[in-house]
């Protein structure tokens, strides 16, 4: 018989207790420059470079509510032949894209609308410093409900820096709210 089990997700308590000022108080003041459409090329670039800390692998365990042993339990982690230390979560090494897609490589006015083709290809380990690049691939747009709608394909590339090998990649689609400057 298939499992069917609910529960309710709440924050731990240490996040729970957070400031949420002193949260906002730390968000960077970015200004983002308006996004247009005709202005994005195929070939356009950003890369981001992060260390995967175990602060960070354990932050996302409390946010996401993954609390598998690969990720957080030390002793385990060295335990396993293939990796010899805790892994981070796929979906957090690939979550860096959204910052570099949406902060950097195109601005203000649009929307992420997914991740095609998401392969994991190699571990991030604690202290792995990562390389997360962005590249517009594709421009399209396409009819939806009588209106005209403009999208980009990024190629997203996750490479670990001391090997050259890459953990993640994949093909984000973005909507670009504005075809061209007013």
């Amino acid at each position: 018989m298939p499992r069917d089990e609910h529960f309710e997700y709440t924050l731990p308590p240490i996040i729970e207790q957070l400031n949420l000022e002193k949260i906002s108080s730390q968000i960077p003041k970015m200004t983002l420059q308006p996004c247009y459409w005709d202005e994005l090329n195929i070939g356009d670039k950003m890369t981001l470079h992060v260390k995967v800390t175990r602060k960070i692998i354990l932050l996302y365990a409390m946010l996401s509510n993954d609390y598998n042993p690969i990720h957080v339990d030390l002793n385990y982690g060295k335990s396993l032949k293939m990796f010899g230390s805790n892994i981070a979560h796929g979906i957090l090494v690939l979550s860096f894209a959204s910052g570099v897609v949406g902060s950097r490589l195109v601005g203000q006015g649009v929307a992420l609308m997914g991740i095609k083709n998401a392969t994991f290809k190699n571990a991030v380990k604690i202290d792995d410093r990562i390389a997360v690049a962005a590249e517009i691939s594709k421009k399209y747009s396409s009819e939806v409900k009588g209106q005209i709608r403009y999208y980009i394909d990024i190629f997203i590339s996750i490479t670990l820096e001391d090997s050259g090998a890459t953990a993640a990649e994949g093909t984000s689609t973005v909507m670009v709210f504005n075809k061209s400057r007013p």
